[in-house]
């Protein structure tokens, strides 16, 4: 299983980051970028990432979080914009 996890204590408020590279190394804007935190079927918070460009090639993207449920393990997804595609990642979220 190649997904990313990501480790919380429970009360820990963090950001959870992702980097988006160019395959091709060409320039590429992101023109939006959104995240959902997603327990099973229920969504405990969403909103837009923080946008950071490091390079033409290189991009940041920044979820800030806080799960509220000790012992699970959540899915967060990233949803980017970089026209025409619209393009998902999601890492999984283990709270104890």
């Amino acid at each position: 299983d190649m997904t990313e996890k990501v480790k919380f204590a429970l009360g820990e408020r963090k950001y959870v980051c992702i980097q988006v590279r160019s395959s091709c190394m060409q320039p590429f804007e992101i023109c939006s970028a959104k995240y959902v935190l997603r327990l099973g079927n229920e969504i405990e918070k969403s909103g837009e990432c923080e946008i950071q460009k490091k390079s033409d090639s290189e991009v940041l993207l920044s979820a800030l979080i806080q799960p509220q449920v000790k012992g699970a393990v959540y899915a967060l997804e990233y949803t980017y914009e970089i026209a025409p595609e619209i393009l998902k990642y999601e890492v999984k979220v283990c709270v104890s």
